[in-house]
């Protein structure tokens, strides 16, 4: 099992509270607590780095970000929650061979991946786990695995959006 390695000192803020909340929290616990019920299977802790900005399809690095919440790729059209691509990225790093090199002064992550390109295992394990349950219905009409990527945001997102209303202490549903 992989988890995310996630250093403290980023979080910080201006607001006291959270800032107590971030100090009190004990992500090491949860490690051991997983430990302890996998028995001996160990968990590992992977680099977040570039984990959202890199297409969990084809390796492109979006560099654009600003905050979005959805992944866009330039090189091959995945349109994809970020947290989800970066979910999928983590999983391939914890199941792959994956190198860190430095290229000008920059950070790269490169995934070294034996038996299938990283686009057809893409294509072949991901794509079909991500459309199972009836997400997409493709209907009689054959889609390759270019098309239902690039419809692949809107299959995937919930179909229920709810926003908190602090004054009625209700959850509403949010408008469409």
């Amino acid at each position: 099992m992989g988890l995310e390695e996630l250093k403290k000192q980023g979080m910080y803020t201006r607001s006291r509270v959270w800032n107590r909340r971030i100090s009190r929290s004990d992500w090491r616990g949860i490690a051991k607590i997983l430990e302890g019920r996998l028995g001996e299977a160990r968990v590992v802790e992977l680099d977040p780095y570039g984990s959202s900005s890199y297409c969990s399809r084809c390796g492109w690095e979006n560099r654009d970000l600003n905050g979005a919440d959805v992944f866009v790729c330039g090189g091959c059209g995945l349109r994809l929650d970020r947290q989800l691509n970066a979910a999928i990225n983590l999983y391939m790093r914890l199941t792959f061979v994956y190198t860190t090199n430095w290229e000008d002064g920059k950070k790269r992550v490169e995934l070294r991946m034996e038996g299938a390109p990283q686009r057809d295992w893409w294509d072949r394990v991901v794509l079909p786990s991500l459309l199972m349950g009836g997400c997409v219905l493709t209907g009689a009409e054959r889609k390759t695995p270019d098309e239902l990527v690039r419809e692949l945001h809107d299959a995937v997102k919930p179909k229920l959006h709810y926003a908190y209303d602090r004054y009625a202490d209700a959850y509403l549903r949010a408008p469409t």
